[in-house]
């Protein structure tokens, strides 16, 4: 018979209260002074908060993960020709040889979580993507194979699949936990490749952005400590049901700063189900850029709500399109649920299905309008970003990458033909020994993402 985890008992607080008189027979000033004596000299019993109850019924559930790719290295030969002119010295930095060709197996770590009895693992999509083969190593240290059952990228969450044993643990999503900033949480993960660790801390904000590629999600964020290895782990309420998904942290030196962010229950809810019942996601597409109204326009139009989203254009043959609206429209509702920004509009749509039909009230020429509409399905489109990562100096990577970068301007550009929609840094020199020439990162290589920002 397999078991779900049961919730686990909220772990009590006890007050003891000394001198105080609140006891119905309020204890004589000698008994006072004896429990002080035994507090002082550490023979009282003294009532602690504890989070082993909860540790010990969720930690089953929660796996590492760890995965191998193939990784050519490339010779000079497969660098752009105008490099080596660009970077004087290239090959003498690299003792005249850059790699030889060959295909080497490079490793990765990270953390997952079962969410049901079928050998389901929910992880994020940045552990397992490009992994040629997925190990899942349970608190028991037993190596399972792992098959992918699918991939969003949009919301960086992955599924896995194992063959579990019967009396395999598993913990489900809290989809309604209504959380508030100050709630006490758990965070359980692999980081540093350490295996099974439990930090605590509390939810700091809710409704985070999470930087670039992060449309279809808004993150919580909170202060237990989550390092590299924690992504794809679990953040729990003191119930013991998941309440995010870990997956990013901010930092200026890559490691914990006491701000994580994790991918709300109920976001990660709806992916998971569509991955495991599909295979893929899949969203509405209505077909219009949108923006925030500024408040100038919104008083030039002659709206006094605030919010909304402004259409700044229209997809020819979109849905949107076919239903008449308009560039310069201002899209106020959704169903009848109002649209606070652009950023609610698309989150709103995409979590909606292709084929629904949904009503849109529009204002235009100081009036307000509602149109049918019905969403086609949004086809993956991804813009890679230029931001290495919430300020970090090419100083600050270097050191911990071994990597040398240099901004893109126009000279390098025409130099070695990168068209002008690529965005990134430029790779410009790799010490022999680091990690980044482990995993392939050469000269000339230019990177458009880090850490899925």
């Amino acid at each position: 018979m397999k078991r779900l985890i049961r919730l686990a008992s909220l772990p009590t607080l006890s007050v003891v209260a000394l001198g105080l008189g609140l006891a119905v027979s309020a204890p004589s000033y000698a008994q006072k002074s004896l429990e002080l004596d035994q507090l002082m000299q550490g023979k009282a019993s003294i009532p602690q908060l504890s989070f082993a109850d909860l540790v010990e019924e969720v930690s089953p559930a929660v796996v590492s993960i760890r995965t191998t790719r193939d990784v050519q290295s490339r010779t000079f030969d497969d660098l752009p020709p105008d490099l080596e002119r660009l970077l004087p010295g290239l090959r003498d930095r690299f003792g005249g040889a850059l790699g030889d060709g060959q295909r080497r197996r490079a490793t990765g770590e990270g953390s997952g979580f079962f969410i049901n009895d079928q050998g389901h693992i929910v992880t994020n999509n940045h552990v397992v993507q490009g992994a040629d083969d997925i190990t899942v190593v349970l608190t028991s240290g037993e190596e399972l194979v792992a098959e992918l059952v699918g991939t969003d990228p949009e919301t960086d969450l992955a599924v896995l699949k194992v063959e579990p044993s019967s009396d395999q643990r598993y913990v489900r999503f809290n989809t309604s936990a209504n959380l508030r900033v100050g709630d006490y949480v758990l965070a359980v993960g692999n980081p540093f490749g350490l295996g099974g660790t439990v930090t605590s801390g509390i939810v700091s904000a809710i409704g985070r952005d999470g930087g670039p590629n992060t449309t279809y999600a808004d993150f919580i964020q909170i202060d237990a400590s989550i390092n590299r290895g924690n992504s794809g782990g679990p953040t729990f309420d003191l119930r013991g049901n998941v309440i995010g998904v870990n997956t990013a942290i901010v930092s200026p030196t890559g490691v914990n700063a006491g701000i994580g962010l994790a991918i709300p229950a109920d976001v990660a809810a709806t992916v998971t189900d569509q991955i495991i019942s599909t295979g893929s996601v899949t969203r509405g597409f209505l077909g219009v850029l949108v923006r925030d109204p500024e408040p100038q326009i919104l008083s030039a139009v002659g709206l006094e709500t605030e919010g909304g989203a402004l259409v700044s254009d229209v997809t020819d043959g979109s849905p949107a399109d076919d239903a008449g609206i308009e560039a310069g429209d201002i899209v106020l509702e959704l169903n009848g649920e109002e649209v606070a920004d652009s950023t609610a509009l698309t989150r709103k749509v995409g979590a909606m299905s292709p084929g629904e039909r949904v009503r849109v009230k529009l204002f235009r020429e100081g009036k307000t309008k509602t149109v049918r509409v019905e969403l086609g399905r949004r086809e993956l489109e991804r813009t890679a970003s230029n931001d290495m990562g919430n300020g970090t100096s090419e100083s600050q990577t270097t050191e911990q990458l071994g990597v040398s970068f240099q901004s893109l301007d126009e000279a390098i550009r025409r130099r070695l033909g990168i068209d002008d929609d690529v965005e990134g840094v430029l790779v410009v020199d790799v010490k022999r020994d680091s990690e980044a020439a482990a995993v392939g990162i050469i000269p000339g290589m230019i990177i458009t993402q880090a850490d899925y920002q």
